[in-house]
């Protein structure tokens, strides 16, 4: 008897600890991305599927971005907003975020060209935002840094804050705090060089921020039009429907029978259209 009670104690641990577990690993969804701007020849592979990359397109785990020459595209995640230059190609290898504690887990790889990134906030502890290239590993708490890879040999240039870099071809290899106006080149099998930041890649970085900042403005000015131009015609639609209503009052009062009561008249595009711009000129 106590055989058998012991038996169904330990099965019930067990079924217990599997409800945790799977409670515990439910707590862990994909987290996304969304392009905000593109301009050029952009690119989106998963698996064996490539489309061309549009403005609204999601960003999710295992997805690989293709920029071709003359291209840009920024995406924006819940915390951070990448920008990834022309000729390159960034995977992302991990997207996630834990509902439990609020966290999230960003990685990116660069396998080639450049990408520019600036995370929003802090990141808390067990959080992580790492950019990977096939030389380099960089490490953040809350930056904006411009992560290049050409040539097997990559450079980390940092704009603000702290970056933590190491020599990706050495697992075990110390990381290098890279701070606020510094770059570090990485090279395999050679130690991690810091130094200033050149006037050419301040010059070159400080556009890569006023392009993002006149990007975040133009975004701003066109749902402003989008929302003005919406209420404009709502109001177009609800003159019309008036003078429609009104109509039909006097018709009925001349007892004009011609047309059956209830036809009633829908403004043309056209007339929609002509509507708006009396609007505008008036205003």
């Amino acid at each position: 008897m106590k055989k058998i009670i012991s038996l169904a104690a330990i099965t019930l641990l067990v079924v217990q600890l599997a409800a945790c577990k799977k409670e515990e690993k439910a707590a862990i969804i994909k987290n996304d991305g969304l392009i905000n701007f593109l301009a050029g020849n952009v690119s989106i592979v998963l698996g064996d599927n490539t489309i061309k990359a549009n403005i609204g397109d999601k960003i999710t785990q295992g997805m690989t971005i293709h920029t071709g020459s003359k291209s840009v595209v920024d995406i924006y995640f819940e915390n951070s907003i990448i920008r990834i230059l022309e000729n390159s190609s960034v995977e992302v290898q991990e997207l996630v975020k834990n509902l439990t504690d609020n966290k999230e887990l960003t990685e990116l790889y660069v396998k080639n060209g450049k990408m520019f990134a600036q995370i929003t906030r802090k990141l808390i502890e067990n959080e992580k935002f790492i950019i990977i290239t096939p030389t380099s590993v960089a490490a953040v708490r809350g930056t904006e840094f411009l992560v290049s890879e050409e040539n097997g040999k990559s450079k980390i240039s940092c704009v603000s804050g702290t970056v933590a870099v190491r020599d990706a071809s050495k697992e075990n290899s110390d990381f290098v705090d890279v701070e606020n106006g510094k770059s570090a080149s990485i090279e395999p099998g050679k130690s991690v060089a810091v130094e200033n930041l050149s006037d050419e890649d301040i010059k070159n970085i400080k556009k890569i921020k006023d392009d993002i900042k006149a990007m975040r403005a133009d975004v701003k000015r066109k749902f402003e039009e989008q929302r003005e131009a919406e209420k404009v015609y709502v109001e177009a639609i609800k003159d019309a429907t008036k003078i429609q209503a009104e109509a039909i009052k006097g018709d009925v009062q001349e007892k004009d029978t011609s047309e059956p009561a209830g036809n009633f008249w829908k403004p043309h595009a056209s007339e929609i259209d002509n509507y708006i711009i009396l609007k505008k000129l008036q205003n």
